[in-house]
């Protein structure tokens, strides 16, 4: 932004200089035809400089839209890729409870059937047997959410690697910006 100040300052004076000068050359020009000259020669050189400083500041300009553009896009970008990649850590600890909690489940089964076999009472006998049923139900949703959980894994790593590979190379284009600022 400085750059800018400068830039704007230094227009700014060469036009009080240019204000000064004019009205000098023109007075000269009555007196000598020589001084003439070289007012007209100090006037164009003056103008040339205007027109520099003009086309300086007009590519400043343009070079800041483009670094706030840059800059707003891989913010966003970011925020994505975080986003995305809270959503993956939530997937991965969801299918790690999944993992953790299916051998339980069939631990249960298993003790359940085995004290299927010591009770003789008819109504406990049913009730075990409808809670076994129950568990086996359970333990068969598991496969599909867990096929479910294993698909949105994989989808929301693809897509936070296209993300993350976006914000890369938008921070590449930063680079380059400052490079050719930098630069002669």
């Amino acid at each position: 932004m400085s750059f800018v100040k400068g830039l704007t300052l230094a227009f700014l004076l060469c036009l009080v200089t240019l204000c000064f000068i004019s009205p000098t050359a023109t007075l000269a020009q009555n007196n000598k035809p020589a001084e003439s000259v070289q007012g007209d020669q100090t006037l164009k050189q003056l103008l040339v400089e205007v027109h520099e400083l003009r086309i300086a500041v007009q590519r400043a300009t343009v070079n800041n839209n483009r670094f706030q553009m840059l800059i707003e896009r891989t913010r966003v970008e970011q925020t994505h890729v975080d986003s995305l990649r809270h959503e993956l850590e939530a997937v991965r600890s969801q299918l790690s409870d999944f993992q953790a909690m299916k051998p339980r489940m069939q631990q249960q089964i298993k003790d359940a059937e085995d004290g299927l076999d010591r009770v003789t009472d008819p109504n406990p006998h049913a009730e075990l047997e409808a809670r076994i049923k129950t568990m086996k139900a359970d333990l068969a949703r598991f496969g599909p959410e867990e096929e479910r959980l294993h698909n949105r894994e994989a989808a929301l790593d693809t897509e936070l690697q296209a993300a993350q590979a976006k914000v890369n190379e938008l921070n590449g284009q930063l680079d380059a910006l400052m490079s050719e600022l930098k630069g002669p």
